[in-house]
């Protein structure tokens, strides 16, 4: 897909959005959450794009502004297996918003609202696992788990974390992030066994200590942005509305990293026999993953008419 920022040469937008067509019709892809890379190219050409990609646009949140309207399907429901599964997507204001958003009649509502709607006709419709592909910021991510209850997994693509295992958002709901620029490919993997009321890791042990050390370096970050904000003479100049939050921030912060070592440090962490759990297996593309040769044949196709340039 396009630079948002539109800084591609005449004709490589088309080319690219052409192959990326063909590469996602080759992998099967079924479902694409629209963010701003999506919405760059324009509505029209985009709708094009699914259409030679075999594939359904989905965002609960893009809305038509002139009727307030859904732009895109707001979900798709699949069956995978034994499993009924609701996907549904968010997609967080793009910095070009005049360009990407107000220019073409859309307009984001707020996801929280959206997923208010979504989520339980999604339920109503008996899916057993609810799957939100998010273009959201990790903090707009956790105001959605905390606020809706139901959304199982999460699938995250902006703040580029490297989700090794994956982390409790909310009161139960799962996150994994995709990382940055493709450089890891991650594999979840879900093992269906009698209680699908809720996923839990499969690894538990490992995702505690990977969410207490998250924990950790949250209060860390916190409590040493405020203990310079309070320095004499600081350059970090903070509004006491923003003092405020970061304190509650940090408060929070400290009562989950407390609640996670209590976690990790006690004796029985064995699931219920009957859980579904959730595993993920990520691996660099460069040094664990093949290309697949047909995929590899059209990028170098596309890299010889349009060559990097210094910098792009």
């Amino acid at each position: 897909m396009p630079s948002p920022n539109g800084s591609e040469r005449p004709g490589e937008v088309e080319a690219r959005t052409a192959l990326f067509a063909k590469v996602y019709a080759h992998m099967g892809y079924f479902a694409l959450n629209v963010g701003a890379h999506e919405l760059a190219i324009g509505t029209g050409p985009l709708r094009r794009f699914a259409k030679d990609a075999k594939l359904q646009l989905i965002s609960a949140n893009v809305r038509e502004k002139s009727s307030g309207g859904a732009a895109f399907a707001p979900y798709v429901v699949r069956q995978v297996g034994p499993l009924k599964i609701g996907i549904f997507g968010l997609t967080a204001q793009p910095l070009e918003l005049d360009k990407l958003v107000i220019q073409q009649g859309l307009q984001i509502q707020d996801p929280v609202a959206a997923a208010r709607q979504v989520v339980p006709e999604l339920r109503q419709q008996g899916v057993d696992l609810v799957v939100l592909l998010s273009q959201l910021r990790r903090t707009d991510i956790e105001a959605v788990a905390n606020q809706v209850p139901g959304i199982d997994l999460v699938l995250g693509s902006m703040d580029a974390e490297l989700t090794m295992q994956p982390v409790t958002v909310g009161k139960q709901t799962q996150f994994v992030d995709a990382f940055t620029k493709g450089k890891y490919l991650s594999e979840v993997a879900i093992s269906v066994r009698g209680n699908r009321a809720r996923l839990y890791p499969a690894r538990l042990r490992e995702a505690l200590m990977a969410e207490r050390s998250e924990a950790a370096n949250q209060v860390q970050m916190l409590a040493g942005q405020l203990e310079s904000a309070a320095a004499p003479n600081s350059s970090l100049r903070l509004t006491e509305e923003t003092r405020k939050i970061m304190e509650s921030q940090l408060t929070a912060a400290r009562a989950r990293l407390q609640r996670l070592t209590m976690q990790v440090e006690a004796t029985d962490q064995s699931l219920p026999p009957d859980a579904t759990t959730l595993d993920v297996q990520a691996g660099a593309l460069a040094q664990d993953i093949k290309d697949d040769p047909t995929v590899d044949a059209w990028v170098k196709k596309h890299q010889q008419k349009f060559p990097k340039l210094g910098g792009h």
